[in-house]
């Protein structure tokens, strides 16, 4: 399955890391993947090294955890032989909903440079964590981004935790695109522009209306359409038949004296 962080809804890449495992078998395992193996080292260490992984393809989500939004951690147990092959590959802690499955099955496909004794390849027993989370691995290059500053990045994480994020991703989402909008970028603008108006619908459908949410989301879709974003030019032509004229004038002056007016 090939992946996008463009796409509306986001399935998961899968990460890893590995850890020495120091027992003969494993207790309590599901065996959904065993092979024959000979003898193997229980432990890393000792004069021992780790295998390291040299090829890794991401295991996929599965229809129904996907549809259940099932995130969470499998563990496998397996053994890495001296041609740095996987075999004996078991489950440790299961996740269930056909994720362990798929676990394994791309775990089968790892190759590792082998585990090394004396200077010869050996085979050595390991557990490999298997992170399956909705948003995917993609998050974690684009937080580093976002962290720097970069507004782009800002923004397309920003849309990915809105597509998927739990409530409190969903905070962070808004707060990262206030910062790439605080940036100038016309997009990210735009967009403030449609959560500020929204706030404003529904504040009306309840009653509740109050003219800064209309106010301010006039200043981004104005901001977004002087920074080139003609998609705004609808927008503004629609708030500006439910403001008042005091109100446009307030956001328009906003607009104005952005980045010194109040954007929040």
């Amino acid at each position: 399955m090939s992946l996008s962080i463009n796409h509306a809804c986001f399935i998961t890449v899968m990460s890893f890391v590995l850890a020495a495992h120091g027992q003969t078998q494993p207790p309590g395992s599901t065996d959904l993947g065993k092979t024959s193996l000979g003898p193997a080292y229980s432990r890393v260490g000792g004069g021992v090294s780790p295998p390291k992984v040299t090829y890794s393809p991401d295991p996929e989500y599965s229809e129904t955890a996907r549809q259940a939004k099932l995130q969470g951690t499998c563990v496998l147990w397996l053994v890495v032989g001296p041609d740095g092959k996987p075999r004996d590959i078991r489950v440790l802690r299961t996740l269930g909903l056909g994720l362990d499955e798929k676990a394994i099955e791309a775990v089968k496909n790892w190759r590792f440079a082998p585990a090394m004794k004396d200077g010869k390849p050996v085979a050595v027993q390991i557990n490999v964590v298997v992170n399956f989370h909705l948003l995917g691995k993609r998050i974690f290059e684009l937080e580093e981004k976002a962290n720097t500053g970069d507004p782009n990045a800002e923004l397309e994480l920003s849309r990915a935790y809105f597509a998927d994020g739990d409530d409190s991703q969903k905070i962070r989402a808004l707060e990262l695109l206030q910062r790439a909008a605080n940036q100038g970028l016309a997009q990210a603008q735009f967009l403030m522009g449609e959560h500020a108006y929204a706030d404003a619908r529904q504040e009306d459908r309840q009653g509740t209306s109050s003219s800064a949410d209309y106010v301010k989301a006039y200043m981004w879709y104005e901001l977004a359409l002087r920074g080139g974003y003609k998609q705004s030019k609808k927008m503004l032509k629609e708030m500006a038949t439910k403001m008042s004229p005091e109100q446009l004038s307030d956001a328009r002056n906003r607009a104005d004296n952005w980045p010194n007016s109040h954007a929040k």
